[in-house]
């Protein structure tokens, strides 16, 4: 009568097995590895588990509205029976997708352990991450850094092709440049960049002006921070002297020779957030429907009108950003 009490309340949650995930850090750099271990343990009786999987599930905070995606599904072991007051530890490896957003203050994450226990409630275990900068995109933001730029707050939002950064200048070139946005794509060779520099009216007696370039560094061009920042510096004053030759429109003509730049949007199919902001496309349109993910599904089709500028898809304003 007792046995059958405990099996009882473990089909109710009550003395069943449980599992907690160890991860040995609580941060991990975009593209990495994340490592742990689970330490399962059973109940009061003997448990049939049909499996353990882990979930990575983003988190994303647009304008006080919180959805949550599931990113990936890892599974860790298929069925097997626990026995009641066993313990079990088994090893957790998950290598981060390069495309997926870094952590900020609009996105976060979390692993969701899931032990499936046939017939009874499901044990869960919650664990946050933050996921970091590739160590090349970091040594970017460490150039600008030393340049006077500092990163805004609210950077890191999601757009219809990416996550994009945004900096504001507190030295050099301020009173010139209002901000500076970009995304960045990590490829075979080294880091792509599309910029945007946003300058102040009056600059050269310009009205006030939106001037676009697309970088690309080599990784060996990334190892010296002070060359990096030097070069950033020149690429940016280059563009405030020669404005005209920045506009989206310039771009399209001088740089149309570029590979993977031809045909819109090819060359950052592989920015970093690129990966998030599909997964969420669909979920906004169904929850939100408002005429900011309106505007940002009518991204696809204005693309393909004649005349369109290459940058005009990554840098569409700011009702545009998810």
């Amino acid at each position: 009568m007792k046995g059958m009490f405990k099996k009882l309340l473990s089909k109710l949650g009550i003395g069943s097995a449980n599992i907690n995930l160890m991860l040995h850090h609580s941060q991990v750099r975009l593209g990495e590895t994340i490592s742990g271990e689970f330490f399962i343990e059973g109940g009061a009786v003997e448990q049939y588990i049909n499996k353990i999987d882990v979930e990575l599930r983003l988190t994303l905070n647009h304008n006080g509205q919180v959805q949550t995606k599931t990113v990936a599904t890892i599974p860790v072991a298929s069925a097997f029976v626990i026995q009641a007051g066993e313990k079990k530890v088994l090893p957790f490896t998950y290598e981060l997708p390069k495309s997926l957003p870094i952590s900020g203050h609009s996105v976060h994450y979390t692993f969701v352990t899931r032990l499936d226990i046939a017939g009874g409630v499901d044990h869960l275990d919650e664990d946050a991450v933050r996921i970091l900068p590739p160590l090349p995109l970091e040594k970017i933001f460490v150039a600008f850094e030393k340049l006077g730029f500092r990163e805004k707050a609210t950077s890191g939002k999601l757009k219809p092709y990416g996550q994009e950064f945004e900096w504001f200048p507190t030295e050099q070139f301020k009173n010139i440049v209002q901000e500076i946005e970009f995304f960045a794509s990590l490829e075979e060779e080294g880091v792509r960049l599309l910029l945007e520099v946003d300058v102040y009216a009056g600059v050269f007696g310009l009205q006030e002006k939106e001037l676009k370039r697309e970088f690309f560094f080599l990784y060996t061009e990334l190892n010296d921070i002070s060359t990096l920042a030097d070069n950033l510096r020149a690429m940016i004053q280059e563009m405030i002297e020669q404005p005209y030759q920045y506009t989206a429109s310039s771009y399209m003509a001088h740089h149309s020779h570029i590979p993977h730049s031809h045909g819109r949007g090819h060359s950052m199919m592989g920015a970093i957030g690129g990966f998030a902001v599909g997964l969420f496309a669909g979920m906004l349109v169904e929850e939100l429907v408002d005429d900011v993910v309106e505007e940002a599904l009518g991204f696809e089709e204005e693309i393909e009108e004649e005349g369109a500028g290459f940058f005009d898809d990554f840098f569409g304003g700011e009702d545009e950003e998810f």
